[in-house]
């Protein structure tokens, strides 16, 4: 019975692709190379003499031209030339859009200054931009590393840049480590990755304190989703009691969702409560019209409450509406069902009525014991 209630079961169970809850903004604001003194760095006076005229360039958003200056001498010097040309050179190529020449130049500038954050982060956002999030991963992690400020903005990207690589052991070491050290700076975006993380290695139980604070603290369309994963959640990991609890504060705190109603039915059936389940599916059904399906489930329950004349109208109602989309084999079995409900609320004129309209159908032994049960008993007249 419980079959016609949860409909998260397909939509909401946890899977690598709740990748649609993932959030990932990256937005990294690249404001101009740093601040390096050509002479503290050694700077061969030709190259300071490129990298001058290039910022001038820069400054007169001219990035073709300056890139034109930096190609020119990286030619003269066969490619052995200073990382800061080749940094700025991946600038020119970002602010031209051209993410796969921009990569090749930041990683020729972190492959000749390992601690330039700078680089780090702008070949990370080349690697993302070109979709290999495994790079993008290592790149923001190495970013973060050599950053001073270590923030924690780099660790949270690279986490789930391993996630959307198909990688969430790492995406969870990193998050992890984010944790461990910004634990008051995570976000409730940030959790929700998390979250998604933990779903996808499996780790149900170890999401479930992150589960329920999104779906207590997240706001706007959202949250219901939140809501509707927890009770899924507590429901898939047996936790019936706190199902019951949450299906009760929903129904509660939100009278108005059928949807809640309809979620709290399906906890009572997991336990065999059929009274209460029809009742909150009486509950939905005055705030949203049955379905098919639901009209059946309604029926269901009425008989399973022992309330066989309601049983037998909403079966009756149901074949009504629906009728028409059965096979005469599914048509004939409600017409047993209806007839044996109506036998059950003692209105033996009806059993007898239902029998002969599956019988004119066609033979059927149920339906010939219940027409000579009722006419025998009550001496009607064939």
């Amino acid at each position: 019975m419980t079959r016609h209630i949860l409909q998260t079961n397909g939509k909401k169970q946890p899977c690598r692709q709740l990748w649609l809850m993932l959030v990932m903004i990256l937005v990294l604001v690249v404001t101009g190379p740093p601040r390096i003194l050509a002479a503290k760095e050694n700077m061969p006076l030709a190259a300071g003499m490129a990298v001058n005229k290039a910022q001038s360039l820069m400054a007169e958003e001219k990035p073709d031209q300056a890139l034109a200056v930096l190609t020119r001498y990286s030619e003269k010097q066969a490619g052995n030339v200073h990382y800061y040309i080749d940094f700025l050179t991946g600038f020119c190529h970002t602010e031209l859009g051209q993410t796969g020449p921009a990569a090749e130049a930041f990683q020729r500038t972190v492959e000749k200054k390992p601690g330039l954050t700078e680089a780090w982060l702008n070949l990370a956002r080349c690697r993302y931009e070109q979709g290999q999030m495994a790079e993008a991963a290592g790149a923001f992690e190495k970013g973060y590393d050599t950053s001073e400020e270590n923030q924690p903005v780099h660790l949270f990207y690279a986490s789930a840049c391993h996630f959307q690589a198909g990688r969430p052991d790492s995406a969870l070491t990193v998050f992890e480590r984010l944790m461990a050290a910004h634990s008051e700076e995570i976000t409730l975006e940030w959790k929700q990755t998390l979250v998604n993380i933990l779903f996808a290695l499996e780790k149900f139980r170890k999401a479930l304190p992150w589960l329920e604070e999104l779906a207590a603290e997240t706001q706007g369309d959202t949250r219901r989703q939140w809501q509707e994963m927890l009770l899924y959640q507590y429901l898939s990991l047996e936790m019936k009691k706190k199902a019951l609890a949450y299906a009760r504060y929903l129904t509660r705190t939100h009278p108005e969702d059928p949807g809640w109603w309809k979620a709290l039915a399906h906890v009572h059936l997991t336990d065999n409560r059929f009274e209460k389940a029809l009742a909150a599916m009486l509950s939905y059904s005055y705030l949203t019209p049955l379905t098919p399906e639901e009209m059946r489930l309604v029926a269901d329950l009425y008989l399973s409450c022992n309330i066989p004349l309601s049983a037998a109208r909403q079966y009756e109602a149901w074949l009504e509406q629906h009728g028409d989309t059965l096979s005469e084999k599914q048509i004939l079995e409600r017409i047993r069902i209806i007839s044996r409900a109506w036998l059950s609320a003692g209105n033996p004129d009806q059993a007898l009525t239902w029998a002969k309209k599956g019988l004119a159908k066609k033979d059927d032994p149920e339906l010939v014991s219940i027409r000579d049960h009722v006419l025998a008993t009550r001496k009607v007249p064939d």
